[in-house]
């Protein structure tokens, strides 16, 4: 009987101090997130008030190189507030409106640097642009106001994201978004295209259940089987149809969307404490590389990897079967821990849905008559990329270095296989 109260009393004091750890790591975890999300949020309200000043500024100009430097400006705030805001809990539809947005304005801006867009074009877009993003920035201010004080934690953030009703300043604020992205940048025909392959219009699998994507979910992550989880579904009025995974096991937090169709990955982004310890970057590769075959993406090459303190991203990009062209429209992004290598974020919206490439010449091409005397040609290979007209063009892909006045300049461009235009250069650093 002695034994067997010692045994009771021993299991509860254990189970208490096992319920205080895990209460303490959920407490702390919620701290470093809440400073994170501030620091985010923060740090993207004040790149709206630098966007709208070089909307603004631009505007001054008839010049064309004078405008330059801001409209370079507009291309990097844009996506500079898309990767803050990709990484805040908000609402899903109005995260997709505001994003959407920014990828035109941002878009729009280079190509106006370029000369591909006339000035009295994109003046008057910029125009209505400056007085969107003056009326956004106030609406936004009071949306945003005090979202991550007082303690409030994943489960109150994750509950707003998921509610069926969403909140009504954040519904308005996307309904306010779409308007502008309609107004001040209205779709041409190629964009029109463009937008299907984003809305998934084209995918013709067999639609799977709500069981299936929880399945397929606990397959390719079987780290988190027992993790607590809740699955929800799209909204009718979503571009496209799509299951959100969102679970909690421990100190980890995150979701994972799979599309209806076909119950292919769209998007996974986990939150957790990092560790200690770095493993090596040829393993971290090697990681990511496996995990893609495991999702079935057999046709990926590995394209760059940048780091920071405790993250690795890698790139992945689709090759052509016919032409063993780098299709870089139809690539996968994967963030790995650098502790052990966990997958902690995926992106593959854009290697979901692949483009549609069509035949294309490739006529010689001889560098020696096509760049200077002293231009060294340091690599060349195939690869795709859009025109103007967002067409997909084969391209010489190359790599090419220029010693000029003492300096040696790195240059990447890519130039097209039949006409021989050069429709991507980019100074390396």
């Amino acid at each position: 009987m002695k034994k067997l109260i010692f045994i009771l009393a021993y299991t509860a004091a254990a189970l208490a101090i096992f319920s205080w750890s895990a209460s303490a790591k959920n407490e702390r975890l919620t701290l470093l997130l809440n400073g994170q999300y501030t620091d985010k949020l923060t740090e993207a309200t004040e790149q709206m008030n630098e966007l709208e000043q070089e909307v603004r500024k631009v505007l001054l100009y008839q010049d064309h190189t004078a405008a330059e430097e801001p409209l370079g400006n507009i291309w990097r705030l844009s996506s500079e507030i898309r990767n803050n805001i990709s990484s805040l809990p908000l609402d899903r539809e109005f995260s997709s409106e505001w994003m959407n947005y920014l990828t035109r304005l941002g878009d729009y801006a280079d190509l106006a640097s370029t000369g591909a867009i006339p000035q009295e074009k994109w003046g008057k877009a910029l125009g209505n642009a400056a007085a969107n993003l003056d009326q956004f920035s106030t609406e936004w201010s009071s949306a945003t106001q005090g979202m991550f004080a007082g303690g409030t934690g994943p489960e109150n953030w994750f509950a707003q994201v998921e509610s069926e009703k969403p909140d009504k300043r954040w519904a308005d604020l996307g309904q306010a978004v779409k308007t502008y992205s309609e107004s001040d940048f209205p779709l041409t025909a190629s964009e029109h295209d463009e937008q299907k392959k984003k809305d998934l219009e084209h995918l013709e699998d067999q639609p799977i259940s709500r069981d299936d994507a929880l399945s397929r979910f606990k397959k390719l992550f079987p780290e988190y089987e027992g993790a607590t989880v809740h699955v929800s579904e799209s909204e009718p009025d979503a571009p496209y149809p799509f299951y959100h995974i969102r679970f909690q096991d421990g100190a980890r937090i995150g979701y994972a969307d799979f599309t209806v169709r076909g119950g292919h990955l769209l998007s996974l982004l986990v939150e957790r404490p990092s560790g200690k310890g770095t493993m090596p970057e040829a393993e971290i590769r090697k990681l990511a590389e496996d995990f893609l075959r495991q999702l079935g993406y057999e046709d990926l090459v590995y394209e760059e990897s940048r780091e920071n303190s405790h993250f690795w991203h890698l790139s992945f990009v689709r090759i052509d079967p016919d032409t063993g062209g780098k299709v870089f429209a139809d690539g996968v992004q994967v963030k790995l821990a650098k502790d052990n290598g966990e997958v902690l974020g995926v992106n593959a919206m854009e290697y979901i849905q692949k483009e549609v490439l069509e035949a294309q010449p490739v006529k010689p091409f001889d560098p020696e008559e096509f760049f200077t005397d002293g231009t060294q040609v340091q690599s060349e290979e195939l690869g795709y990329t859009a025109n103007r007209e967002l067409v997909q063009r084969l391209c010489h892909l190359l790599v090419v270095t220029k010693k000029t006045g003492g300096r040696t300049d790195t240059y990447r461009l890519m130039v097209d296989t039949e006409t021989g235009e050069v429709l991507k250069s980019e100074l390396l650093r």
